[in-house]
């Protein structure tokens, strides 16, 4: 408090008299805060701000963790039953696939993971070990079928790609169709195939990198199965091979593409002027739109994840079908990418295959 000093003379009566100044203080009240006094309050707010939204967000968090561990549990307990009453057991490694009407698809079982080579020549599906890749699409269908099951169907990607997309989990923004699909391992970091995790929540397991929320960018490796139960690396890591059907892993391709191309590019599936041809009804997005939940899925392309399609419209050669994306095909890859420019005899790093029961 300031204090002002002022002299004021002061008379002293009684057996003797004196007159004398004394000096006494005079007090005045300070009103308002200092600039440092508000600023520190000002950051004391923001601190207690931060904590309480952190906070906030680790409760929000943890809440919609629960709720979907629980509504997975649920999912699991129904299709255990589905799995009882026709005689379906997957084996370890697999998992549980409802059929899709729209696709001509019944109740099946696919590879968890991505096919892997336990070191003497057997398709297994394991979370160690990077993919079995730099495999022609005959000796994959050779190895789907010593492993006991099947090269997957192009029905049976597209009855996988609409159980996802129908997966409120599976999508950025919460809901189906608000945000983009994840799509996982697609950003070249690292620039290679990744082994997985036995960990479901480990979902971003080997990326160093380049996570991030545009749809060009690696995100979690896990998608969801109305099942309840999860596939890894659907639209990332590697490249997988289809097949037209069982024993048909080829197609002569006839006017895929945009009119006037005489060269492969990449097009999006909502591309008025994208000419389908001979294209299987199997492998098109639109025949999902019948699914009551993926009623606008013609209307999405890469901005909402699903991938594109790598076509010529000139090209009349007999193709096999690449699906999904790999470690480097940023906002190409989803769950609906096929690239149908390479013969069934072609190989790569970047390609390997999943099998199907």
């Amino acid at each position: 408090m300031d204090m002002e000093w002022h002299a004021e003379q002061l008379h002293f009566d009684g057996a003797s008299s004196m007159t004398g100044v004394i000096t006494v203080p005079k007090a005045h009240a300070r009103h308002g805060f200092t600039i440092v006094e508000l600023l520190i309050m000002v950051i004391v707010i923001a601190i207690l701000a931060a904590i309480t939204i952190v906070a906030f967000n680790n409760v929000t968090n943890r809440a919609k963790d629960s709720a979907r561990a629980s509504t997975l549990a649920q999912w699991k307990k129904k299709s255990e039953v589905q799995k009882i009453q026709n005689n379906i057991d997957c084996a370890d490694g697999y998992a549980f696939v409802y059929g899709n009407s729209a696709l001509g698809t019944s109740d099946f079982c696919v590879m968890k993971y991505e096919a892997k080579n336990d070191g003497s020549g057997n398709a297994v599906s394991t979370a160690s070990g990077s993919p079995w890749v730099s495999i022609a699409q005959s000796a994959a269908i050779a190895a789907a079928t010593a492993a006991g099951g099947h090269l997957i169907t192009e029905a049976e990607w597209m009855t996988i790609a609409a159980d996802v997309l129908s997966v409120s989990y599976n999508w950025t923004g919460g809901k189906v169709g608000s945000g983009y699909i994840f799509k996982g391992h697609i950003n070249n970091n690292p620039g290679s195939a990744l082994a997985a995790s036995t960990d479901d929540s480990d979902a971003l397991n080997g990326i160093t990198g380049g996570t991030g929320t545009t749809v060009d960018r690696n995100g979690p490796r896990v998608l969801y199965l109305s099942s309840g139960d999860t596939i890894w690396d659907f639209s990332g890591n590697v490249y997988e091979w289809t097949q037209q059907a069982v024993g048909t892993p080829t197609l002569t391709m006839n006017q895929v593409g945009v009119s006037g191309d005489a060269a492969w590019s990449w097009r999006e599936w909502t591309l008025g002027s994208l000419s389908l041809g001979n294209l299987a009804t199997s492998s098109r997005p639109s025949t999902l739109a019948s699914i009551d939940s993926l009623s606008g899925v013609s209307a999405w392309g890469s901005a909402q994840g699903v991938g594109m399609v790598y076509a010529n419209y000139a090209d009349t050669g007999t193709r096999a079908f690449r699906r999904g994306g790999f470690y480097a095909s940023g906002s190409s890859g989803g769950v609906m990418t096929v690239a149908t420019e390479q013969p069934s005899s072609y190989s790569a790093s970047s390609l390997g295959f999943r099998v199907a029961r």
